[in-house]
């Protein structure tokens, strides 16, 4: 790994694999959960899947975070993963230890990423931060939707203001660096006066749908429906959970390249998951299909990921699975930073000529030449930041690649 001015090179040689065109759809799922109630369980851990249903485990199944330095209680639950709108990453979870009880947390986790490896971190802390909510005693599950219109993250949540109360929903913009919220929480939803948990927002043919856990009166999956992401939510008043056992941590994603969309949730008094499946978000029937996971997850969430991003993620926490320089023919290719250019030079240079292709994490492709010397550049002045990938190819295919970070 090399730091170079703006740009953070990482010779990873990836596999001799089709290059990310901009068509490419996303063919890998990426889950973030934590596993338990004690220990370094409350931390974030990462897996992968290549059909939503066999998850492999990241790191040994180990944390790839340390909850000791990302939060204040020194654990963390109920990791919220999002794809941002400018080739960026975020993450929300619940600071807690349950260790401490379960009205022991006030707050929760910000994280942001723009290479789904490398994170930084910030807490908020609601009763210390918003005097009006002085009284909170849990701050739960938050997740993160990008409201299109506001333009902003918006950061929602269940929350209790004591003892005698009920917990419900409620949400806050996230400011432009998403390290806090721009004002003090509002109300999103109530159920009934009782407790609502574990809300999850999918978006779908212009209805808000809106996913919960009613905590200790039936301690199952409900839903209510809006036209407007911060209010006037109905309920849709039927248990949606395949099961009679007790279920939590709600979380609804699409399959890739299907109409499907899947309902999973933590059977926690019996440690497993299950999956519920539907098209319409309202009708679920049982998952045929068998899952399994080669780790005991909790609550979680599920996004789809490129190839580029799967292969990223493994570089960095399963490199075993990623081809080394020493498995394929070295092109000895160098690459430098200088004056707002990525120079390019090929040591071995094909006679044939060398196509360069540069590609963003999503796949789209922003730079596509065939060079007919050893060296050429690309103008890097006008990227975001943010990981990308350079593919080298001649008339064999691709023989070489590199992921470069953007600062």
């Amino acid at each position: 790994m090399l730091y170079q001015g703006r740009i953070l090179i990482v010779l990873s040689f990836l596999s001799a694999c089709s290059f990310a065109s901009e068509n490419e759809n996303f063919s890998a799922y990426l889950f973030a959960y934590f596993t338990g109630n004690s220990g370094n369980q409350e931390a974030i851990r990462f897996a992968l899947s290549d059909d939503a249903h066999n998850f492999k485990a990241l790191n040994k199944n180990n944390p790839i975070l340390n909850s000791a330095t990302i939060s204040s209680t020194g654990g963390v639950r109920d990791p919220h993963i999002l794809r941002g709108e400018n080739n960026d990453y975020y993450m929300v979870a619940t600071d807690m230890v349950s260790a401490q009880g379960w009205a022991s947390n006030r707050g929760l986790v910000m994280l942001k990423s723009n290479n789904l490896t490398d994170w930084t971190s910030s807490k908020v802390n609601i009763p210390k931060t918003y005097s009006q909510y002085s009284a909170a005693d849990r701050v739960w599950a938050p997740q993160t939707i990008y409201d299109h219109q506001a333009k902003k993250y918006m950061v929602y949540f269940a929350m209790r203001l004591g003892p005698s109360d009920a917990d419900k929903i409620y949400y806050a913009y996230a400011d432009s660096s998403f390290t806090k919220f721009e004002s003090a929480p509002k109300l999103l939803y109530s159920y009934k006066n009782l407790a609502a948990i574990d809300a999850d927002i999918i978006y779908k043919d212009s209805i808000y749908y809106l996913f919960f856990k009613n905590e200790g009166t039936g301690n199952g999956i409900k839903s209510a429906t809006s036209k407007t992401l911060t209010g006037g939510y109905v309920l849709n008043d039927k248990y949606l959970q395949q099961t009679n056992a007790q279920v939590e941590g709600s979380c609804v994603f699409k399959l890739i390249n299907s109409d499907k969309y899947i309902l999973m949730y933590d059977v926690y008094t019996s440690g497993r998951y299950e999956f519920a499946i539907s098209t319409d978000l309202v009708n679920f029937t049982k998952d045929p299909t068998p899952i399994s996971f080669d780790f005991s997850p909790r609550h979680g969430t599920v996004i789809p990921i490129t190839s580029a991003e799967k292969k990223a993620l493994q570089a960095k926490w399963d490199p075993t699975q990623v081809l080394t320089a020493s498995q394929k023919n070295k092109s000895h290719i160098k690459t430098f930073q200088q004056n707002g250019f990525l120079h390019i030079d090929f040591e071995n240079f094909r006679s044939g000529g060398m196509t360069v292709i540069m590609s963003d994490l999503r796949g789209r492709i922003l730079y596509q030449k065939t060079v007919s010397q050893s060296k050429c550049r690309i103008d890097i002045t006008g990227l975001k930041s943010g990981m990308y990938h350079i593919f080298f190819k001649d008339h064999s295919g691709i023989i070489d690649s590199e992921q470069i970070v953007i600062r």
